[in-house]
């Protein structure tokens, strides 16, 4: 059951809340029922979004976004926009019955292991599990695995009952409310967005040892829109590999966002989710693509390509410089993350 009238912006800032892609607004802050709102409403600006309880009266510079429920314990329901979405746990999101729109929160260590037991899985074997690929079923902060370890200013903050300030609702403490201001014009790495699940040494050391962990999660989502389990097609990266020197280290892995080869009984397709293009590629084209994109820099994936396809080192660099003009395919990044410090001092 929804409450108050169908809202297609309001629904659209809440899956891009849920999930910590935004595309239509800059900042949100979140205020639980009970939560001071005062010093949120004060701080945000004309490009943010304020999430405050239906009977909250209020004014801000911001889009202000009411909603009715909650959205801070398993089984809570928040309605807004005239629809309902409900909060589950990663853990469990795969034995629940699923009614409606629902968002996955990892919210303790048990949570955090299942995902990276099937970030695991689909590493390992191609195998994506359906809290990952089910369309209803959207995981919390999965912004953050694009790039953890990068230093940003907050983009999600809430506001608990308690006044207590924290990197989204899952995240390391950041303050109180009153000190909201201060804190959205801090710096702070996007892993603290899961700090309050796990150790923040243990939480870097998992994200180090799997940098591609951003990848899987738009690979998961590829998975999902192409229903892969239904068919014998393959994601580069997750069960196969399109490089033709597998097992070399060419330190770098695929941007977390890059399009996707994706290997079906057809051929190879490279697969763009943010443009939603197809097209197939010549087996060449395939191994220039993955060696592009699984080294650190062009220079490196132009040195294999050179010595797997047996070219000269003008050759290889013409072809990588083609896959990035044509096809839009980037180099990877660098596979070891600066991070083990962070951890260990947080």
């Amino acid at each position: 059951m929804t409450r108050g009238a169908v809202d297609a912006r309001d629904a659209r800032i809440i899956g891009e809340w849920i999930t910590g892609r935004h595309a239509s607004f800059r900042r949100a802050v979140f205020c639980a029922p009970g939560a001071p709102v005062e010093p949120a409403a004060a701080a945000v600006t004309g490009d943010d979004v304020l999430l405050v309880p239906s009977d909250t009266a209020i004014e801000s510079a911001a889009h202000v976004v009411r909603f009715d429920g909650a959205f801070d314990e398993v089984g809570d329901v928040l309605h807004v926009a005239g629809h309902a979405v409900e909060l589950q746990h990663y853990a469990a999101a795969a034995y629940v019955e699923l009614v409606g729109p629902t968002a996955m929160r990892f919210l303790d260590a048990d949570g955090w292991r299942a995902f990276l037991a099937d970030a695991d899985l689909a590493r390992a074997a191609g195998v994506f599990t359906s809290p990952m690929t089910d369309p209803r079923l959207r995981l919390a902060d999965a912004d953050v695995f694009d790039d953890p370890f990068a230093s940003t200013a907050p983009r999600a903050l809430h506001v608990h009952a308690d006044g207590h300030l924290t990197a989204g609702a899952q995240g390391a403490v950041l303050g109180l409310a009153d000190d909201l201001a201060g804190v959205l014009a801090s710096q702070c790495s996007r892993w603290e967005a899961l700090a309050g699940i796990v150790a923040p040494a243990d939480l870097t050391r998992d994200l180090s040892a799997r940098p591609w962990l951003g990848r899987f999660v738009h690979a998961a989502e590829l998975a999902g829109v192409l229903r892969l389990e239904a068919s014998d097609s393959r994601i580069d990266g997750f069960g196969w590999s399109a490089a033709p020197d597998e097992g070399q280290d060419g330190g770098g892995v695929a941007r977390a966002d890059g399009p996707f080869l994706v290997r079906t009984p057809d051929g190879v397709l490279l697969v763009d989710l943010r443009t939603r293009r197809r097209q197939r590629l010549p087996e060449q084209t395939v191994r220039v693509v993955a060696t592009l994109q699984a080294s650190a820099d062009a220079t490196a994936a132009a040195d294999r390509l050179a010595r797997t396809e047996r070219l000269s080192a003008e050759a290889a660099r013409a072809l990588c410089a083609e896959a990035e003009r044509l096809l839009g395919v980037r180099p990877g990044v660098p596979a070891a993350a600066d991070s083990v410090a962070v951890g260990a001092g947080a």
